[in-house]
């Protein structure tokens, strides 16, 4: 018991302000909260993509999330979801769960390849991206991690080499000139120099200030790199909703439109140490980058929101009577009773898709065998499909 009330002081402030708003549910905690619903949207002509990514966001991770909101996540109740398949190239032919650069390659490419391969094809061509498509239609573009930079997800959208040469990676992404703003953790420990970006070469801009994102004009570049906490109050100058929410006005000032790719990178951790407690903190503050997106595209009638995994991490599995009053109960040798983690490494379990802006028909789009999901490399499939420029 002790567990539950670290977890219930260490979120205190995303309950607060997350979630529906208010604190967590008081009624009967047999019930399974039912999440929030949104509608599916009205949007004909699609101008702007918003992608959250929830790095080892599983099944049941959510389904844990839900608990702790008294009208569930706000990612849960967005309408069009599905199943989809996480597996790279290699995890086929040796069962190995695919790593995040294989995975974030087949979102941002729709290319399954290899682990360890960022934004490169299985024979290392370098691959089109999202991103890339989206600047060749005179869009705007973005790219935010909770995560360093140099991260396998942020840099599958931006960069082309090996997930483990983080210097290359960065100094590809700054050079691509197809981002116009990049938003990531502090890197303290100077895992690599990212001077690269504010140089004549790269030329962007350092905003220090989180309130001067969303004054920028378009024509500067922006760079920032922030001490993002997942333990922060909702709308904090470094938390991942007001990143997110300050990004969204920078970008919007294109009249041609913008895409933006924004991972919750922590949860992921939360899986390899197989806390529940790092999980949820990070889950929570990911779930309020959505309620912004959401809130944001739904005044309007040109933007659609995406949420998904890249893979699922720590093989979570939460019990059938886990309520939010129960869930760190303990047996008498210190055991947790109502979940379980299966490794402390990904998995190839399936992980959701929530779309909103229109109705979707997955069977268009889906290259899986299976009728009732799709694979992570249709997703980008189903993003190049709202814009007009279609890359084969």
């Amino acid at each position: 018991m002790k567990k539950f009330w670290a977890l219930l002081l260490s979120v205190v402030f995303v309950f607060s302000f997350g979630c529906g708003g208010g604190t967590p549910s008081d009624k009967d905690p047999d019930v399974d909260p039912k999440p929030i619903e949104v509608d599916y949207g009205n949007v004909e002509n699609v101008k702007n993509i918003i992608l959250l990514i929830g790095d080892g966001m599983g099944v049941d991770q959510i389904k844990a999330g839900n608990l702790f909101c008294e009208n569930g996540l706000y990612l849960d109740g967005m309408p069009n979801k599905i199943l989809t398949e996480t597996a790279s190239l290699a995890s086929d032919e040796t069962e190995i769960a695919t790593d995040s650069a294989a995975a974030g390659t087949a979102l941002a490419t729709g290319v399954r390849t290899d682990n360890g391969l960022v934004g490169l094809s299985p024979e290392r061509e370098q691959l089109t991206t999202i991103v890339d498509i989206a600047k060749g239609l005179c869009k705007s573009t973005g790219i935010i991690t909770t995560e360093k930079l140099c991260g396998a997800t942020p840099m599958t959208f931006s960069a082309h080499g090996n997930r483990d040469d983080y210097q290359d990676l960065v100094n590809s992404a700054a050079l691509s000139g197809n981002v116009d703003l990049y938003i990531a953790e502090d890197d303290a420990a100077d895992t690599v120099n990212y001077s690269i970006f504010t140089s004549s070469l790269a030329g962007y801009t350092a905003i220090n200030n989180v309130d001067d994102i969303s004054e920028t004009s378009l024509s500067t570049k922006i760079f920032g790199l922030y001490p993002i906490s997942a333990d922060a109050e909702s709308m904090t100058d470094y938390s991942f909703d007001r990143l997110v929410s300050e990004s969204l006005e920078y970008l919007s000032k294109n009249e041609n439109g913008f895409f933006l790719m924004a991972e919750g990178a922590h949860i992921d951790h939360g899986g390899h140490s197989n806390s529940v407690e790092r999980m949820l903190d990070e889950l929570l503050a990911f779930d309020l980058g959505v309620k912004v997106a959401l809130e944001w595209a739904k005044n309007r009638n040109d933007t659609i929101v995406i949420v998904t995994a890249d893979h699922e991490t720590g093989g979570f599995v939460l019990g059938d009577k886990a309520t939010k009053d129960n869930l760190f109960d303990e047996d008498e040798y210190g055991n947790a009773i109502n979940y379980n983690w299966l490794t402390k490494t990904h998995t190839g379990a399936d992980v959701n898709l929530y779309i909103y802006g229109m109705k979707i028909d997955y069977t268009k789009y889906s290259t899986s065998e299976s009728a009732n999901k799709i694979r992570n490399a249709d997703v980008f499939t189903i993003m190049n499909s709202f814009f007009p420029q279609v890359i084969s």
